[in-house]
């Protein structure tokens, strides 16, 4: 009961409160209260002819839907075919000089208005008597100002459990649903319709963002992340967001990023997942931004391998899950005393890293071939102490470096001490 007040309190200081009212008709279907949910539905179609939620309550509860207003069935009259096409050059120049007096008329005809308006507003407002022709004045200035096209409506979104049941309806085609959704959002949050002033891209995305949170809502687990995809998609292509980069790793431009490869990691770097596919399979399948060198996000690995250009990352992620599984605790302790010999030396000659790194080269030549593969293409999530740098190399790899003097014996070290601490970690 209390949110019915609510609600009753939004309509009156917020009109026209599309949603509200369409909260209102909800909560009278859960109460049982039928007939004020008809008359709600009654109300909510003369502010929205089009309203999904209205015209089923209608529907279903046996009343008939109102008829639409002239306005609103001349919008949607099949065009006239234009006799522009019949014209000659000289009739349709008169033509235009006609359309263009007729504009000017048009203005100054609405300036007599606008003062005549003004005036009688003053003298109601002088005799205390509620003025009627405020909400005359606002169209009228714009046509004087030559901003007609600021007068005409655009229709307001509709519920966002309807957009969801159309998602629904249609899975396979439900990220053009949401994305055709927000962007007549936009359309309305930026039309005089909505408000009297623009909104900025911020105002519009916080709103776009809220929307889709509902959105998320009252969708399936499975349809959940298209519509933060349709998001995506809308800041890049309407918003024109801007990205950590501003090239793809070939050098291409963000902006020229077909839909259907587009992705941004949270981190807010914008992808071609083609690109980005094949580097992180150059790279092994380690999940490892390619420019930033940083591990990416769960949610993110997450989101890479579900999408139709890195789905095939799936199975490389596997076979590192299974090489960590390989490696076993005798040979984890070979690394923990690997790295505490290269940490320890300090000598100018450095014999007993040499020592060390040969010892353990011994060491994995005795190993199952399967557990030498895990050593040599494992890649744990490790960084260089001293400049937090991620390590990009295996673990093999690494110390073979060492060996070749490529590297330096206490980064290596280092590596193999989280190496090290890692495998004991995962068991």
């Amino acid at each position: 009961m209390d949110l019915i007040g609510e609600l009753y309190d939004a309509i009156e200081k917020h009109p026209p409160a599309i949603e509200a009212r369409q909260l209102l008709i909800e909560q009278f279907l859960e109460l049982g209260w039928i007939d004020a949910a008809v008359d709600a539905s009654r109300e909510l179609l003369k502010l929205d002819p089009y309203d999904e939620e209205a015209q089923a309550c209608l529907l279903d509860h046996g009343d008939s839907i109102p008829a639409r207003t002239f306005v609103s069935e001349a919008l949607n009259r099949p065009p006239t075919p234009s006799p522009a096409d019949n014209l000659s050059p000289d009739d349709l120049e008169s033509a235009k000089s006609d359309l263009s007096k007729g504009y000017e008329a048009l203005r100054a005809r609405a300036k007599v208005l606008q003062r005549e308006a003004r005036l009688l507003r003053n003298l109601e407002q002088q005799k205390g008597i509620s003025t009627r022709c405020d909400k005359h004045i606002p169209d009228l200035t714009a046509i004087v100002d030559g901003r007609i096209s600021t007068l005409f409506r655009i229709h307001p979104p509709g519920s966002a459990r309807a957009v969801a049941r159309a998602m629904e309806a249609q899975p396979d085609q439900a990220l053009d649903v949401a994305y055709t959704d927000l962007a007549d959002m936009i359309r309305w949050l930026r039309s005089s319709t909505c408000q009297s002033s623009v909104m900025d891209n911020d105002a519009v995305r916080e709103a776009l963002a809220k929307r889709v949170t509902v959105l998320i809502a009252a969708l399936s687990s499975e349809l959940q992340p298209l519509a933060s995809s349709a998001l995506m998609h809308i800041e890049h292509e309407i918003l024109q967001r801007r990205y950590v980069c501003d090239e793809t790793m070939y050098g291409e431009p963000i902006a020229d990023i077909q839909r259907s490869h587009f992705w941004v990691s949270e981190d807010g770097y914008a992808w071609d997942m083609e690109e980005l596919a094949q580097a992180l399979t150059t790279n092994g399948g380690v999940m490892r931004n390619p420019l930033s060198r940083q591990l990416f996000t769960p949610k993110d690995i997450n989101a890479i391998v579900q999408h139709p250009l890195g789905n095939g990352l799936a199975a490389m992620q596997l076979e590192q899950s299974q090489m960590f599984q390989g490696v076993r605790p005798s040979t984890a302790e070979q690394l923990e005393k690997l790295a505490g010999a290269l940490l320890a030396d300090m000598s100018d000659d450095q014999i007993a890293s040499r020592e060390a790194v040969d010892g353990f080269l011994a060491y994995m030549a005795t190993l199952p071939q399967a557990e030498q593969k895990a050593l040599n293409e494992l890649r744990v999530p490790a960084k260089d102490t001293h400049t937090g740098q991620a390590f990009d190399t295996s673990i093999g790899d690494a110390v073979r470096d060492a060996q070749g003097n490529r590297v330096c014996f206490h980064k290596v070290g280092d590596l193999m001490r989280q190496a090290a601490l890692y495998l004991r970690k995962g068991r």
